[in-house]
């Protein structure tokens, strides 16, 4: 049993989830299966007898019905018929149980046989009785190995060889007439099982192979739900790993911001004002990671996503549309290191939809990122130029935010989104996040 494991974002390792190995394939579960109910043995043994007594008991009728002095049989008819059926009766019930013992299918099938023909003096219409026997062959050697295989069948060819050789030895025929005859009746008998033979190596090399392929299609399966499942809890953890730091970041200044304003109320009203502006500043940074969160959490689907990326991966970004025919300069001024996890998100989300909208609406134009920090908050703007009509649309990402749901993201950061056309063609969208305040004596 082989095992796989997934590093959450984070730095939270998923548990280990073991991928459930093939089961075991037995060659001969499927031809087991043929003969597993009970009445199924029932059904397969009575075909098989009627068939085979028909078409072996239509010769002793039919000298029968000629009259007394066409019957050369030595035993008188109805004994014929008793004995033909008995044998009949062993060869179905040998085929009957070959799905759990091959051997003892082959070894009944072919004593009844060959005792058969001894009693009745080797009749040539007895030859119908060979056919359970290249059956019984065909399902053994559908369970066995080659090699079991070729010695059953050589020792079926040797006692039939022998049983036939000593019956026209004793009837006192000169050699040169014994060895035609079982020249003629081994090569007709060999035939027949040698061909069923074959038949049941094939197809138990196709039974097996098929059993693999399903039991490997099974695996490949199970493999498939447990790292579709595996997938999900890495994203639920980053997630939750993400509200936590974030959003739980903030939901804790709330409280600490309302402490201190329930704290100041008394003649303070200054403060107490300068608080509560504090508090709805933090409750917005709460609700945007909020929507942020639950927004990637809808996005999941079952499939498998990346960390949440932020303004500090915009050079890749830049970089993706460059390789794409779009040129690309970036600016940044002041640290986007610090800015706040969900400004930092929500940021380079509006130059994601900026930058697939200028590829969509102004294929080959030029693009230019502008990101200014200061003290004040952050300043982007995303400008592109006039399109080229003579250049090829570019590949677009396909995002499926637009701008105003990009607004209601931005206005829960207490920032501002504009976009618009300038004058020589172009379009510019411009965010805009102010600081959050803080509290001046430093109690927060």
């Amino acid at each position: 049993m082989s095992t796989r494991s997934v590093l959450r974002p984070h730095g939270v390792a998923v548990p280990l989830v073991p991928i459930d190995a093939p089961p075991p394939v037995r060659s001969d579960d499927r031809l087991a299966g043929v003969l597993a109910s009970r009445r199924a043995p029932i059904v397969f043994g009575g075909i098989v007898f009627g068939a085979v007594a028909i078409q072996v008991l239509s010769n002793p009728v039919a000298l029968a019905a000629e009259g007394p002095d066409a019957w050369n049989l030595p035993l008188p008819f109805a004994a014929v018929v008793a004995v033909i059926l008995i044998g009949c009766a062993v060869q179905a019930s040998s085929l009957a149980v070959s799905a759990r013992w091959p051997a003892v299918g082959v070894g009944g099938c072919l004593t009844a046989y060959l005792a058969l023909a001894f009693l009745l003096g080797i009749p040539l219409w007895l030859t119908g009785m060979q056919l359970p026997v290249a059956m019984a062959l065909f399902l053994f050697a559908a369970r066995r190995s080659l090699g079991r295989t070729a010695l059953a069948v050589l020792g079926v060819s040797a006692a039939h060889l022998l049983s036939f050789a000593i019956w026209a030895a004793s009837t006192g025929a000169d050699l040169h007439r014994v060895l035609a005859f079982l020249a003629a009746q081994s090569v007709a008998f060999i035939g027949i099982v040698v061909g069923g033979a074959a038949l049941g190596v094939w197809w138990g090399s196709r039974s097996r192979r098929l059993a693999v392929s399903r039991a490997e299609a099974e695996a490949a399966t199970r493999e498939h739900e447990t790292r579709v499942r595996r997938a999900q809890e890495a994203e639920r953890a980053r997630i939750a790993q993400e509200l936590h730091d974030v959003a739980g970041q903030h939901l804790a200044g709330l409280m600490v911001l309302a402490d201190a304003a329930a704290a100041t109320a008394s003649g303070r009203d200054g403060d107490v004002m300068d608080l509560v502006h504090d508090v709805r500043a933090e409750g917005r940074f709460a609700a945007a990671s909020l929507y942020g969160a639950l927004a990637d959490l809808r996005a999941v689907g079952g499939v498998p996503t990346e960390s949440t990326r932020d303004l500090r991966t915009v050079r890749e970004l830049g970089e993706f549309w460059q390789q794409r025919g779009m040129p690309v300069t970036l600016s940044v001024t002041g640290d986007i290191d610090d800015l706040p996890a969900v400004v930092s998100t929500t940021a380079l989300r509006v130059v994601q939809e900026a930058m697939t909208n200028a590829a969509k609406h102004a294929a080959g134009a030029a693009v230019g990122v502008a990101i200014d920090v200061d003290e004040s908050g952050l300043t982007l703007a995303v400008t592109n130029g006039p399109p080229r009509s003579s250049a090829p649309p570019a590949p677009g990402l396909g995002l499926g935010w637009g701008l105003d749901a990009l607004r209601e993201r931005v206005d829960l950061v207490d920032g501002a989104l504009t976009a618009g056309p300038l004058p020589d063609g172009g379009w510019r969208v411009r965010m805009r996040v102010p600081a959050p305040t803080r509290v001046a004596d430093g109690r927060i």
